[in-house]
C-alpha cells in the first residue's frame, strides 16, 4: 500500500522521525513529519528534503497530490 511506502521511505531517510500519513483514496495524501533534522531549516529546505524522498511516487503516478507539514520535536510539542 502506497501510504505505508511513503511513511517507510521517509522514516528510513530521516532517522528518528515520526511520520503520520493520512489518505482516504490512496491518491491524495496528507502527512506530518516530525524530526529534529528540521532544526534551523527554513520551509523550502524542509519541503525539498521530503520531496527528494517521495518524488518517485509523484513521477510514477502513485501520488496525485500530497500536502505535508514538517515540525521539529519541540515545535510539535508546542502545537499539539
Amino acid at each position: 500500500m502506497i501510504k505505508q511506502k511513503i511513511k517507510s521511505d521517509i522514516e528510513m531517510n530521516i532517522m528518528g522521525s515520526e511520520v503520520k500519513v493520512i489518505t482516504s483514496d490512496n491518491k491524495h495524501f496528507n502527512a506530518i513529519i516530525i524530526s529534529d533534522i528540521f532544526e534551523n531549516k527554513d520551509l523550502l529546505e524542509r519541503q525539498k528534503s521530503i520531496y527528494d524522498i517521495i518524488s518517485k511516487y509523484i513521477t510514477n503516478g502513485d501520488i496525485h497530490a500530497i500536502s505535508f507539514k514538517t515540525y521539529t520535536k519541540n515545535e510539535w510539542s508546542e502545537n499539539v
